[in-house]
């Protein structure tokens, strides 16, 4: 195992320049040096691309500019291929990394190695703080924040909640080749990506926050906590509108990932067949989809989340 490997941070930029700066200082002032800037721009109309190309000419970054809008999944995607690093840790532009943030997660991951084979898929995430636009506290804890229970990476569970925010984890590049492309179906870059880890290799996480993860006005996505009230209510509209989706999105996702991986899934017995029911829930009539849910615990990391996965399918 190297010592001192090196770590590819890939980061999709879209007009960024308000907090583009202050991500790279973060990212640059890492405890842990040996890393490289893998930056795809989707065609920002403000001054990111500068922005860029003054870090480029210090530092070790290097971007490109899409000749077209690829959108987050299929622009991280294109810059985790440009990756040379043996790791592979996502960024995204607006937040701000805590120091020591690739040398604690590198560490984690080199265990999870060390014990499973460095051929083998393997991720580790972290928890977050997430703070407003000055960097002011807003809660200590994402997972708090947001309800979510870090144990919660098995399949059954991701297949219908992610756990792990893409901005916190580090991965092998065994996962990186195993997870690329990314599907159109895809809900996002991060939760595919964690599917293929969850799914073949080993995924681990650490306790303490690693990012400020900064909440402003233009978060593609970010952290929204929505009450009993309002999540109820938005179930019901969706069965008052006969448009409850049966979960449509995240099956979708689960069927181009069985698609993709069917030969390799079916060497492992139980996560085919957790694949497979969860595939199957909008062919099954309304009490039998309620049953498989339970059955196969595709249900988020409350009551409450349990609650509206029933209430959507």
């Amino acid at each position: 195992m190297k010592y001192n490997p090196l770590i590819s941070v890939v980061m999709a930029t879209y007009n960024g320049e308000r907090y583009l700066e202050e991500q790279l200082e973060s990212i640059f002032n890492q405890t842990y040096q040996n890393l490289e800037v893998i930056v795809c721009d989707d065609l920002s109309s403000d001054n990111t691309q500068q922005i860029l190309e003054k870090y480029a000419s210090h530092f070790r970054l290097c971007y490109t500019i899409n000749k077209e809008r690829q959108g987050a999944a299929q622009n991280f995607a294109r810059a985790i291929t440009q990756a040379t690093g043996d790791y592979i840790a996502l960024a995204d532009q607006d937040d701000v990394w805590l120091p020591t943030k690739l040398e604690i997660s590198l560490h984690k991951l080199q265990q999870l190695e060390a014990s499973n084979g460095k051929d083998k898929p393997a991720l580790v995430f972290s928890d977050l703080r997430v703070v407003d636009e000055k960097l002011a506290a807003i809660s200590p804890s994402y997972w708090q924040f947001m309800q979510l229970v870090p144990t919660n990476h098995q399949l059954n569970k991701v297949l219908v909640e992610n756990v792990a925010t893409g901005c916190t984890m580090l991965l092998n590049k065994v996962t990186a080749n195993l997870a690329l492309p990314i599907p159109p179906e895809a809900l996002m870059h991060d939760v595919w990506i964690l599917l293929t880890a969850t799914c073949f290799g080993k995924v681990a996480y650490l306790e303490e926050p690693t990012v400020l993860y900064r909440q402003h006005s233009n978060n593609v996505i970010g952290a929204r906590s929505k009450s009993v009230v309002q999540k109820l209510k938005s179930g019901y509209i969706k069965l008052k509108q006969q448009n409850a989706g049966l979960l449509q999105p995240e099956i979708d996702q689960a069927k181009a990932f069985y698609t993709r991986y069917q030969k390799l899934v079916s060497n492992r017995p139980k996560a085919e067949e957790t694949l497979t029911a969860f595939i199957s829930l909008k062919e099954k009539d309304f009490i039998y989809r309620k049953v498989l849910i339970l059955k196969y615990g595709f249900y988020g990391s409350t009551f409450r989340k349990a609650l509206n996965v029933l209430l959507r399918a």
